[in-house]
């Protein structure tokens, strides 16, 4: 037998013969019968070239090598011990957090009922909450760093994904100061060619950027992009000082910002929100926020009914 067939058993068959200094005894305290016990010894001796073991009729002991090697090898025996332990706590702690990713707005829909929820549901699990863009979602996914996200409006058939849920639709208003105009029906986008337009900058969502110009132009016009966020609080709240005009989804009607009006568009637009989890994901957890999603994570109801100029 080479030295690299040396097992982990044969350290800890040694280890127990070096304490008990007995056949019979050790092989009883490694759960074995005595003959596969003793070849195994006579193994790891021929392994090693060293006889560690002096044996005789009324004794057992061990020679001098045998004592260095026996501290050896209980070194050994012990860090596979504490190794073993460690990984199943570590598995244990993995199995038991989810990271959630989140877009600012997610707020607004519902999600912190949603955690309380789970919370509530599963008190074991720890949820650690993770605010970024949909695109940095779907980087965190890759990375494993997260493991369900709420995304807006993403490709549902991206492979860094298991899963890809729409769990609503929701429209999209038009964002402007409120200048205490009469109520008339929808706006069209094309009255507000000549305003300045605050929009997601396209590396925060391609898919906003993307529709809200391609709405703007199919209205006839291209338009005056003055001012690029990445949170749709940001841009409501820039609405408001008067900076531009904004196109954004309806959950930010409960914003509460002062000094803004909501109107309906001519022009159908919604905008997607999606739990997206990770191929890596501990499936299980995240198949439970997911249900839980479905009942807690929606528009909202609208507080009072839309204006419209």
């Amino acid at each position: 037998m080479h030295k690299d067939a040396i097992e982990l058993r044969h350290l800890r068959y040694f280890v127990a013969l070096a304490e008990e200094l007995s056949f019979g005894k050790a092989a009883a305290r490694c759960h074995v019968s005595q003959p596969p016990f003793s070849v195994a010894i006579q193994q790891l001796e021929a392994a090693l070239g060293l006889q560690l073991v002096l044996r005789n009729s009324r004794s057992v002991e061990l020679s001098e090598v045998g004592r260095e090697f026996y501290r050896r090898a209980l070194v050994l025996v012990s860090q596979a011990a504490q190794s073993i332990d460690d990984i199943r706590a570590y598995d244990s702690r993995i199995r038991s957090r989810l990271n959630v990713g989140f877009h600012a707005s997610m707020i607004y829909r519902g999600l912190g009922n949603l955690v309380s929820a789970f919370r509530q549901a599963h008190p074991d699990v720890r949820v650690s909450l993770h605010e970024m863009s949909s695109m940095d979602q779907l980087a965190a996914i890759q990375r494993g760093d997260i493991d369900v996200g709420f995304t807006h409006s993403i490709v549902p058939n991206d492979d860094r994904l298991s899963h890809c849920t729409t769990l609503f639709s929701e429209r999209f208003l038009l964002c402007m100061p409120d200048q205490g105009r009469a109520a008339a029906g929808p706006v069209r986008l094309a009255q507000f060619q000549e305003e300045n337009f605050i929009i997601f900058n396209r590396k925060s969502s391609p898919y906003y950027f993307d529709t809200i110009l391609s709405l703007c132009i199919e209205a006839g016009f291209s338009p005056r992009i003055e001012h690029h966020v990445s949170q749709w609080l940001t841009a409501v709240s820039c609405v408001s000082i008067g900076m531009g005009v904004a196109i954004v989804p309806e959950c930010l009607l409960h914003t509460g910002i002062k000094g803004v009006a909501f109107r309906e568009i001519d022009t159908k637009i919604d905008s997607r929100v999606q739990c997206v989890m990770s191929r890596f994901a501990n499936v299980e957890l995240g198949e439970k926020m997911l249900k839980l999603a479905r009942v807690h994570i929606s528009p909202g109801q609208v507080l009072e009914p839309i204006a419209t100029v």
